[in-house]
């Protein structure tokens, strides 16, 4: 672990081995087998930081910073970071009643934050929206005043270097050529992942590979013989790990096993409303046939209703009868009869025209002819 011990203008200080000892008693994390913190001593302060911070495009990152001190009557007034050279002036200051001042050079107000009480001198610088310019060594600083001094400052040192960058992104493609399957593996990222090809059985192949700026691939070409199974490429970088999986030989079974059924299932509804519609034209046509076969009768069968006296007509050298005879009919039921009778010895036919009820008693005229 490096241990750095430098004063606020950090001319070179001879500490005691017996000071030492003291100091890792005190502040046992300044000491731990951490070699990602890094600490700034300068008796009786010390400032601790992470040496490293890691953040991924479009997310965030929070970087601590810890001011102690031995001495009772030190208070703490203000804090503030700096970005990229240690002397360079601060771009966000956190005042100890807790109002924040932003200038501007590094992110907007609202991309920016520092969380935590500034009197107890444990603070985080905030970042939100991170992009690549964000990248860089960020400083911490303290300002304090005890008896002895007034508006006195500590700044850390080496710093925290943030590390922005983007996770890896894998695609997968399998291709047959005589008798051969060639994969090719492809992996971006900030920075660029190392990739790797595994058997099914978890194993590692030897691919050949190919390197740009921008990405990175793996090739092998095999023999179609080889096992089945899920074959993976993974990418891995600083900011995490990406697996792609492919299955050998049961590329086409699932295809035919989801395609089958929905073409069956998408026939037979053409089928079923191919069929509803049918039924609806042919139920409209034979209902406009029926209104258009009353329509078109002859006027002859037309009945003539009569709920009065029976009516007498005459016809030139013949003696016509009318007699009216009762019938019943229900609905819109038409009822068609024929009467025979006897009349001056010979047969005479009785034929009975229709007539309409709606269940009541409808009398029906009946046309004698001797």
């Amino acid at each position: 672990m490096f241990l750095s011990m430098f004063s606020h203008h950090f001319p070179q200080i001879h500490v005691p081995p017996w000071k030492l000892l003291y100091w890792a008693a005190l502040f046992p994390g300044i000491f731990a087998q951490d070699t990602e913190n890094k600490c700034t001593i300068s008796s009786p302060h010390a400032i601790c930081v992470l040496g490293e911070v890691l953040g991924t495009v479009g997310g965030e990152a929070t970087l601590p910073c810890n001011f102690t001190f031995t001495q009772r009557d030190t208070e703490i007034t203000k804090m503030s970071w700096k970005k990229g050279h240690f002397h360079g002036w601060p771009f966000i200051n956190k005042s100890k009643d807790g109002s924040i001042t932003n200038t501007g050079t590094i992110k907007h107000h609202k991309q920016l934050d520092i969380v935590g009480d500034v009197s107890s001198g444990k603070v985080s610088l905030k970042i939100r929206n991170l992009n690549l310019n964000d990248n860089g060594t960020y400083y911490c600083r303290f300002w304090y005043n005890t008896e002895e001094k007034k508006n006195d400052a500590f700044t850390s040192y080496p710093g925290t270097r943030l590390v922005v960058g983007v996770k890896p992104k894998i695609s997968f493609v399998n291709q047959s050529f005589n008798g051969t399957i060639d994969f090719t593996c492809k992996g971006s990222g900030i920075p660029l992942p190392n990739l790797e090809l595994l058997h099914p059985n978890g194993t590692k192949l030897n691919t050949m590979k190919k390197k740009d700026s921008k990405e990175i691939k793996l090739h092998i070409n095999i023999a179609e013989a080889v096992p089945v199974g899920k074959y993976t490429c993974v990418g891995t970088n600083i900011h995490g790990e990406t697996r792609v999986e492919i299955i050998l030989g049961l590329k086409d079974e699932p295809t035919s096993l989801t395609v089958g059924p929905i073409a069956g299932i998408v026939f037979l509804s053409l089928l079923l409303v191919a069929a509803l519609i049918a039924l609806i034209l042919w139920r409209r046509r034979k209902t406009a046939g029926k209104g258009k076969g009353s329509e078109d009768k002859p006027s002859s069968t037309t009945c003539k209703v009569s709920t009065s006296s029976p009516t007498t007509l005459e016809l030139p050298g013949r003696e016509t009868t009318y007699e009216t005879l009762h019938g019943t009919s229900s609905g819109n039921e038409t009822t068609y009869e024929t009467l025979r009778g006897a009349s001056s010895g010979k047969e005479t036919t009785y034929e009975t025209l229709c007539g309409i009820s709606s269940g009541k008693e409808t009398a029906y005229e009946t046309l004698h002819t001797a």
